[in-house]
């Protein structure tokens, strides 16, 4: 071979070699950046999704919270309302009591609701056997009228007198709305005065503080004792009722019926006949 084609063989050689690498180089690079525009995406795609993520659970924050603050106004909305209806179940039972007894006199009906204060005139005249004939005014049995001419008896009359306190007390925190401490005076006033005229009525309002609240459990035996232990009062048509009130409450309607037809049946005519029907017609 001669001097001349040497040189050229040996740069064909060399430009077939370069050709040979950059065929066999090029698929690399180009699956390296195509490798590179995928991660690229990639991170612009999660930076992106990232970011909902984040805008959605802030917004759901916010959301929440603003149900909290909701959830809290209706609690109190409710709190509010449940002792306003408390307060008027107090003033329409008491205000019934006295229509059912037809006092026009005495102590007011309690209102709860800004009425006038006072016992009940049901309660301060409507004793277990209907004999007492002391009088009392106000809630603290300064005055009192026996049988002697207005002179009063200083043993029996100031007996009387401190039960009709015991009884008062007791009866106005009732109806001031504060119902544990009025559970707690009626129960000390039947256990101090259980042989005691008001000691019926007594009982029926300590059904009546557990009621209210709604601690059915405790209120019905309450009401079941003033049917039970007291057969001359005037408190049964309304302790027979409730009793039909708590079966219903507690959703033992078969109870309940029975209760509120034997309110009517043996009660007709009264007004916790009427409201008997009334419930029963709810069953």
């Amino acid at each position: 071979m001669s001097r001349i084609a040497r040189p050229r063989l040996m740069a064909g050689a060399a430009l077939a070699l370069a050709a040979t690498l950059a065929a066999t180089s090029s698929p690399v690079l180009a699956q390296t950046n195509l490798e590179r525009r995928v991660d690229r995406l990639e991170q612009r795609l999660e930076g992106s999704a990232l970011m909902g993520l984040m805008n959605q659970a802030e917004t759901l924050r916010q959301e929440v919270s603003t149900l909290r603050g909701e959830i809290e106004q209706l609690q109190r909305q409710i709190d509010d309302l449940r002792d306003q209806q408390r307060q008027i179940y107090l003033d329409v039972d008491g205000r019934l009591q006295t229509l059912e007894n037809g006092d026009t006199g005495g102590g007011a009906a309690p209102s709860g609701m800004g009425g006038t204060t006072g016992a009940s005139s049901a309660d301060a005249a409507g004793n277990a056997d209907g004999s007492d004939a002391t009088a009392m005014t106000g809630g603290d049995g300064d005055t009192t009228a026996g049988s002697s001419g207005g002179v009063p008896n200083t043993g029996e009359a100031s007996d009387e007198a401190a039960i009709r306190r015991d009884y008062d007390r007791a009866f106005e925190t009732l109806r001031a709305g504060r119902y544990q401490e009025a559970a707690e005076a009626f129960q000390q006033f039947v256990a101090d005065h259980p042989d005691s005229a008001l000691a019926a009525n007594a009982r029926y309002w300590l059904g009546e503080s557990y009621y209210v609240v709604r601690d059915f459990d405790a209120a019905l035996p309450e009401f079941q004792q003033v049917i039970d232990n007291y057969p001359e009062s005037n408190k049964r048509p309304d302790a027979l009722l409730k009793i039909g009130y708590v079966y219903f409450e507690q959703g033992r309607m078969e109870e309940a019926r029975t209760a509120l037809e034997r309110v009517i049946a043996d009660f007709p005519d009264t007004t916790a006949a009427n409201l008997a029907q009334q419930r029963l017609n709810q069953i």
